[in-house]
């Protein structure tokens, strides 16, 4: 058989096993958001694997150590944060006001969801979630640019404001997750007027004045 042959089934093998494992590390990482539904933001191993419906030892056979796996799960929250926020994020269409309601209902409407591994990892601090706050930080930022240097604006204030807002936005969820002492729709709205008076009061200081729910 020529060697051209053996090389080009060999590198199938290859693909096909690759490709296999990469489906069992998704089937894992769903079955760690199963378990941290079920048992809370403290799930371990024994729990996930029973989720799974495996033994434990076949997961670390996909995963150097629990650190990899969590930090899978928090390379999917990301991912799905993205996805839903992305779409949501239009200054050029939409006025400021209705922007930030939208992000602000996709954002929390996720953390919702997602309740456990949202608190398993703020608790955690992985870095897979902080670089995504960063980069969502970073969009709003290059928005927000955008957007006052069309008013002939000084844009470097956006970037600080925009770290600001995230930040904030964060730790007041994290407030909210923790007593839900008011309806997630009032929790928005308050987090939409927080954010809008932060963008106003920073227009204002350059002696802009913009209607909230006007292009």
């Amino acid at each position: 058989m020529p060697a051209a042959v053996n090389r080009q089934k060999s590198d199938a093998r290859t693909e096909r096993w690759r490709e296999h494992k990469l489906a069992l590390r998704k089937e894992f990482v769903d079955a760690t958001f199963r378990a941290l539904a079920e048992h809370g933001p403290d799930a371990s191993m024994d729990d996930i694997a029973a989720v799974a419906g495996v033994a434990k030892p076949k997961i670390y056979r996909h995963f150097t150590d629990k650190a990899d796996l969590f930090g899978a799960v928090s390379e999917r929250m990301g991912e799905i944060l993205w996805q839903r926020l992305l779409p949501t994020l239009n200054l050029r269409d939409d006025p400021p006001r209705v922007t930030i309601e939208r992000g602000l209902e996709a954002y929390v409407s996720t953390v919702d969801e997602y309740p456990n591994v949202f608190r398993f990892l703020m608790r955690s601090q992985h870095i897979e979630l902080r670089e995504s706050g960063k980069e969502i930080a970073g969009v709003i930022a290059s928005m927000l640019k955008e957007y006052l240097r069309s008013l002939d604006l000084d844009d470097e204030v956006a970037e600080p404001g925009a770290y600001a807002v995230v930040g904030a936005v964060g730790a007041s969820t994290e407030w909210w997750m923790r007593t839900r002492t008011m309806s997630r729709e009032a929790f928005v709205a308050h987090l939409a007027t927080m954010t809008w008076g932060s963008l106003d009061a920073t227009l204002r200081a350059q002696g802009v004045v913009l209607p909230p729910y006007e292009l």
